[in-house]
């Protein structure tokens, strides 16, 4: 009786089948993970030395080289815990590529300080600049220029958070966080420019850099995996709305009152 029943049925219980399995929700992004964490890697070492290359004459070498202004403390404290947090982060894609998650997993909670820390450093920093009138080179006039630094936290924390929240799954946390390293890289690279004799244009050099870095990483998607993950589109939608913020910032007569409303005093 029961091979009856599903002979007779079997036609409805197929396209039922296949309903449900149409219905189902997608299977989670499938990783390779030694290729990834390779890459992943190669993508950190490459922003970590475009800021530290960057930052040679203005920071790192600046007691050989006396370039005026002279640090103040708060500019070495936050020089110091930003250059803490990108080691931190260097030695976290490598424990990935050396596939010691564990470790990596007890580093994460140091690493969230740390960026909590350089983020509230870095504000006060960018704030004192603006006051004291403190720019690099063929940067815009001190005020408009805070743009760059407090929007670019403003979406490096945007990247940072939902990392963090996500740091479960593993696609989401790598790719969100290595964005937020891409976003970091701004203050480097448009330095890099000055000597070059791009000191006019440095700050948007910066800016096509870091969605130079994203493009690679989403090429990468698609070479390895055939599709883009979805969160390299949450960021590039992020790049695109900082894109326009930082062009409005830069020459809006609201934010020029916004800034002096914040250093004052």
């Amino acid at each position: 009786m029961l091979i009856l029943v599903y002979l007779q049925r079997g036609p409805a219980l197929t396209h039922a089948t296949e309903t449900l399995s149409a219905a189902r929700p997608p299977e989670r992004w499938t990783e390779k993970p030694t290729a990834d964490a390779r890459f992943y890697l190669a993508m950190v070492a490459i922003s970590a030395a475009l800021i530290i290359i960057g930052f040679l004459p203005s920071f790192y070498l600046k007691p050989i080289i006396k370039a005026p202004p002279p640090l103040s403390m708060l500019t070495m404290t936050h020089g110091l815990v930003f250059t803490a947090w990108l080691g931190l982060f260097v030695t976290q894609a490598t424990l990935v590529a050396r596939n010691n998650l564990a470790l990596h997993r007890q580093l994460g909670m140091m690493g969230a300080l740390l960026f909590g820390a350089m983020i509230t450093l870095g504000v006060s920093t960018a704030i004192t600049a603006g006051r004291l009138g403190h720019i690099p080179p063929g940067a815009p006039p001190p005020l408009a220029f805070m743009a760059l630094p407090l929007m670019a936290f403003t979406a490096t924390t945007a990247l940072i958070a939902p990392a963090i929240w996500l740091r479960r799954r593993s696609d989401w946390h790598k790719r969100l966080m290595v964005v937020a390293l891409f976003t970091m890289t701004g203050p480097g690279t448009g330095r890099i420019a000055i000597p070059m004799g791009f000191a006019a244009h440095g700050h948007w050099i910066s800016i096509v850099i870091t969605e130079l870095l994203l493009a690679v990483a989403i090429a990468w998607d698609l070479s390895t995996h055939k599709r883009v993950h979805p969160a390299y589109l949450y960021a590039a939608a992020l790049l695109a709305v900082l894109h326009v913020a930082l062009a409005w910032g830069f020459s809006s007569p609201d934010w020029l009152v916004f800034a002096r409303a914040i250093t004052a005093g």
